[in-house]
């Protein structure tokens, strides 16, 4: 056999390590003598080739440094090493799949068990008990709409199964409407991909003479090199992609669909229409923030279209007060209930410390025991009770709810008059804005550059020409000193409203009468500067976080930005806790551990071989399990987002990320940082880096997947986290011990009963990236996919529809941000075709997929270890991929034409809808009014047994107990 020459790029051509003569000619008598046996090229031509790609693109076992000829010694490299991903082969798969039919089973009849044993942990989803539902009242039956047969194992499978979309709406609202869409458009695109990719792909791969085995006997490795056969999965990959865009086309549409309805109609989960007729305001300015002086503002654009106006206040105080009256509510409720089952008044000492847990709050910690008793002048005098004295806890909390509720009633007083008249009082760091203001002013009058408005309404006037002198000292740059104090003056609003804590804050909701004007408002610009009185539409009251409501967007904003680099910069060094995991969890790490010696030498050494094996994964899994926690913590705490929405979605991008980064250190063995060093510096190492490693685990990843079928989705059934809290109750806390407040709190929690959207999205993106990246390389994946999304969509249906119970609704606004990763999940899928297709010499099919664009041809020769076929590699060239284009593109596109116009209605519907309905009779100017500022009087909520109407609670109280049951 005589090697042809071929053309290789110069940048990956390396000088091989000097030798002398004589071993190089011995060499190649062995290398002759290995390619005249028969086979050799059919049984060695995979790893051949991957070989040269290794060299080609300098990735692999060898470092750019010791292809060059020479080593350089990293101290670090040996601490920073990541094992790579290992292929689970055939054999190892079906005995997981043994392993995992077991455990899906176990977990299956336990939740039959536990369904039955702890009914209000899978109870169907009700409306939360109101303060006057006796203790212990039977749960309401399930919606007429759900069928489901209790009676006999698995006979609710047959019910959810044949449930309507209308009766998910109605039970879960849009959002969860919606998720469940999504879930069904993830099952469709993997079943169709799989049905035809077992028709057209699984035969041309099992009739190729690639000898390979196992997961890739159906897969492209069996293809030979440049064969024909290769056009098949590009084929497959166009009619795919264009598949994946008709059902997402179809689902926006739907989507468009129920988003405007839900802003027309508020259908669903909705409490209250106000919303929908609602703008929220961010950055008012300060002549504007009070709720007269931007009610009067509105009014004068749309005059009589203005319904009401609120400004949000910073109300730190009042919210300490107010969460100090629920703390004494609920120990009083708690006094009586005491009261009520042992017969005798409770006492306690004052300042002793309570517990509190799952929402149940004990007694005080030693109240039997110490205390010293108030003297008899405190007793005539009425005077509050000290630390460390005993008290009657009924008559104690009884006096101090009284002068709480009164002490709140008045600050509620303040704080709405404030709110109407706006903070005329000058606040801590006002002379600075009044200092720049005024050296603002004077330098832009000396450079005459004033504008002639007032700051509110523009005006125009003619502006006169600059003298010379004027001009030089622009061209010196005061000018620019000028700018510069302009934007300190901009800005120093956001650092005062957010560092001192201004009472009335840049944020502001305003309601109108008609949808018309909602929606010419939220798109026509209010004011001639993009940066003030910037509108939205209002999100539903109960979406807010009313903790950070008031908090300056800017100032918001910038955080959002600094988190985000933050986080981008923990995406990249990925590998370094990843490889510290692998470093430090191991058996002999363990062992160097004072007193854990043994757990090296444990049963001959098996028990550190099961260590070294598990105790890894175990905590990178853990570590990723935690991760949705930091960002919701990051979007809740340092952010300050405003909407528990904007949390979730803001979960679900980063955490996407996140596990895209994760499949990538951990399969192929890479840092993110040195494969960025890498592909800067050659940017089409993108594609061998991905068509190297990736398509040699589909073994692992289809293990992962049947792993999450058979274990993932019955956990998410057996709602372990719910089920441990109300064992835990049950064998820590007596009922008759418990408040009405706590047993519902128990009973039904609301913590407990949400749909995550920032883990359960990423979670079903991490699937169907998968099958994006394997659907034409080895597409025996695909059946596995479609079998995960079929259960996740019968599991989270039958959550929906008996247990979950949302407690806000945005109108399914996270269904597009899914949507848009999916597509990025994509665009992977098709890079990495393209790399393995070049990889198997596929030159002609990668033009099928992305168009070569030749700029400059300089070949050198090299000798590779494949007979009778030759190719020049260009080197220098830029790939233009259709696919991966056209799918960013539709990105744009479905964002222009579905997720833009969801915003708000249009001019016409709104027009319809205002001619029908007169709604705004019922609105409240109290709606988006803080909560604070609208509690009403605190009672608590006692059973009726207790007291006769006539008793009075304990001497010294001025609280009876009225006809209803309650204390007044």
């Amino acid at each position: 056999d005589v090697h042809e020459k071929r053309h290789f790029p110069q940048q990956y051509f390396q000088p091989a390590p000097s030798m002398n003569q004589q071993q190089f000619e011995f060499q190649q008598q062995q290398q002759q003598q290995q390619q005249q046996q028969p086979g050799y090229y059919v049984d060695n031509q995979q790893q051949q080739f991957e070989q040269n790609v290794q060299s080609m693109f300098g990735i692999g076992q060898q470092s750019p440094n010791e292809m060059a000829g020479y080593t350089y010694n990293d101290p670090y490299s040996d601490a920073y090493t990541i094992p790579r991903t290992k292929d689970v082969d055939t054999s190892a798969f079906f005995t997981a799949l043994c392993f995992n039919a077991a455990v899906f089973v176990i977990l299956m009849g336990s939740y039959e068990l536990f369904k039955r044993w702890f009914p209000t942990v899978y109870s169907p989803a009700t409306t939360p008990k109101t303060p006057s539902t006796p203790t212990g009242a039977a749960l309401d039956a399930p919606s007429a709409a759900v069928n489901m047969d209790g009676r006999i194992p698995f006979g609710w499978v047959r019910g959810v199964a044949r449930a309507s979309w209308s009766a998910v709406r109605n039970s879960g609202g849009l959002d969860s409407y919606m998720f469940l869409r999504y879930v069904c458009l993830c099952f469709r695109i993997t079943f169709t991909s799989a049905v035809w990719g077992m028709i057209v792909l699984w035969p041309v791969y099992a009739s190729s003479d690639g000898g390979a085995e196992g997961w890739y006997f159906l897969s492209m490795a069996n293809v030979s090199q440049g064969s024909a056969k290769l056009w098949a999965p590009t084929v497959f990959i166009w009619l795919q992609t264009f598949y994946v865009f008709f059902l997402m086309n179809e689902e926006y549409k739907h989507y468009l669909e129920c988003r405007v309805d839900f802003l027309a109609r508020g259908e669903g989960m909705v409490t209250c229409q106000q919303h929908m007729y609602s703008l929220i305001v961010e950055r008012i300015p300060h002549e504007l923030r009070s709720d007269r002086a931007l009610y009067d503002y509105f009014n004068r654009l749309f005059p009589g279209k203005v319904h009401s106006a609120a400004v949000v206040l910073n109300l730190p105080d009042l919210e300490r007060v107010s969460q100090n009256r629920k703390r004494v509510l609920r120990r009083l409720e708690k006094s009586m209930v005491s009261f009520e089952v042992t017969g005798k008044r409770p006492f306690h000492v004052v300042g002793r410390k309570r517990i509190r847990c799952c929402g149940i709050e004990s007694a005080p910690i030693f109240s039997r025991f110490g205390g010293r008793h108030p003297s008899p002048n405190d007793l005539n005098n009425f005077s509050d009770p000290k630390k460390g004295e005993r008290v009657d806890s009924i008559n104690y909390y009884s006096r101090k709810l009284t002068v709480i509720n009164e002490k709140l009633a008045r600050m509620q007083h303040e704080k709405i008059q404030l709110a109407q008249r706006g903070n005329d009082q000058v606040r801590a760091s006002q002379w600075i804005s009044d200092a720049i203001d005024r050296v603002s002013s004077a330098a832009e009058t000396t450079l005459g550059s004033h504008a002639g408005d007032d700051g509110l309404v523009p005006g125009f006037t003619a502006r006169r020409r600059k003298p010379l002198f004027f001009s030089i000292l622009d061209r010196l740059g005061v000018d620019f000193i000028c700018g510069g104090l302009n934007f300190i003056q901009q800005n120093i609003d956001e650092v005062v409203d957010s560092v001192v804590g201004a009472t009335m804050s840049s944020t502001g909701f305003i309601t109108f009468k008609d949808l018309q004007t909602v929606t010419c408002a939220v798109k026509t610009p209010l004011f001639d500067k993009p940066d003030v009185l910037v509108v939205s539409m209002a999100p539903e009251p109960r979406d807010l976080i009313w903790e950070n409501a008031h908090v300056n967007l800017g100032w918001s904003k910038g955080r959002e930005w600094t988190a985000n680099m933050l986080l981008g910069l923990g995406a990249i060094l990925w590998s370094i806790p990843v490889a510290s995991i692998q470093a430090l969890a191991t058996a002999d790490q363990i062992a160097n551990v004072p007193g854990m010696s043994w757990i090296a030498t444990l049963n001959g050494g098996s028990v550190a071989g099961f260590v070294n094996g598990y105790l890894p994964v175990v905590l990178l899994l853990s570590i990723i399990m935690i991760l949705p926690g930091i960002f919701y913590a990051v979007a809740l705490h340092y952010e300050d987002r405003k909407t528990q929405s904007d949390i979730q979605k803001s979960i679900i991008g980063r955490y996407f990320y996140y596990q895209l980064a994760n499949i990538y250190v951990t399969v192929t063995a890479g840092s993110i940082l040195d494969s960025l060093g890498e592909i800067i510096e050659h940017p089409s190492n993108v594609l061998a880096i991905l068509g190297k490693s990736l398509p040699n685990v589909v073994g692992y990843f289809a293990s992962f997947i049947m792993t999450k079928i058979l274990a993932g989705l019955p956990l998410i059934l057996l709602r372990v986290g719910a089920l441990l809290r109300t064992i835990f109750i049950r064998l820590c806390f007596r009922q008759k011990y418990l408040t009405p407040s706590e047993v519902d709190e128990a009973l039904h929690p609301e913590s407990w009963s949400q749909i995550l959207y920032g883990w359960e999205y990423p979670n079903l993106l991490l699937v169907i990236v998968i099958c994006f990246t394997y659907s034409c390389i080895s597409p025996v994946i695909l059946p596995v996919g479609a079998a995960f999304f079929l259960g996740a969509w019968l599991v989270y249906k039958t959550q929906i529809l008996t247990v979950y119970r949302p407690s806000y609704e945005s109108g399914g606004t996270m269904f597009p941000m899914a949507c848009h990763r999916t597509l990025i999940g994509l665009v992977c899928g098709q890079l990495t075709l393209i790399g393995y297709t070049v990889m198997r010499e596929g030159f002609y099919q990668v033009s099928g997929t992305g168009d070569v664009c030749l700029i400059t041809s300089p070949c050198k020769h090299l000798v590779l270890p494949r007979q009778h076929s030759t190719f020049c590699f260009p080197s220098d060239h830029f790939f233009r991929f259709p696919l991966p284009l056209i799918a960013i593109k539709m990105m744009n596109v479905f964002k222009n034409l579905y997720v833009s116009p969801g915003t708000c209605i249009s001019i016409e519907r709104a027009v319809e809808l205002d001619a029908r309905s007169d709604v705004h009779t019922s609105f409240s100017p109290d709606v988006y009014r803080q909560p604070v500022l609208t509690e009403k009087m605190a009672v608590p909520q006692i059973p009726r047994s207790i007291f006769s109407s006539t008793d009075t609670v304990g001497s010294g109280s001025n609280l009876e107990l009225g006809a209803s049951g309650k204390i007044v």
